[in-house]
């Protein structure tokens, strides 16, 4: 098969780009300014550099966790194990602002 990235025309229900790299998913936890915990994975996310150390984190669209990294500057970056892959699934429900996503994924937040 060829695949052109630029056209993607590829005729597949999901787009295949995102099968043909290997990536970890970031399970990114962060507070709102109100101290509302926001917990959601994310599949375009990876270390870019050691010295110093960088994360990129790529959002579609303006989501709680991206409200709240830039209203506070702060985040954490969480790494689920297969133990916690349900969990981590419930938390990528879309839900309002003001939910505790920590609770609604089965989980209790440690600081």
């Amino acid at each position: 098969m060829f695949y052109d990235a630029i056209r993607n025309d590829h005729g597949f229900e999901v787009d295949p780009l995102k099968a043909l790299v290997a990536r970890p998913i970031g399970w990114l936890s962060t507070l709102s300014q109100d101290g509302i915990a926001n917990l959601a994975p994310y599949s375009f996310f990876n270390l870019v550099s050691e010295r110093p150390h960088y994360v990129v984190i790529g959002f579609t669209g303006l989501k709680d966790s991206l409200r709240n990294i830039q209203a506070t500057g702060e985040f954490a970056v969480n790494v689920a194990t297969f133990a916690l892959r349900e969990a981590m699934n419930r938390s990528s429900a879309v839900v309002d602002p003001q939910v505790y996503e920590f609770t609604l994924a089965g989980l209790t937040q440690s600081h």
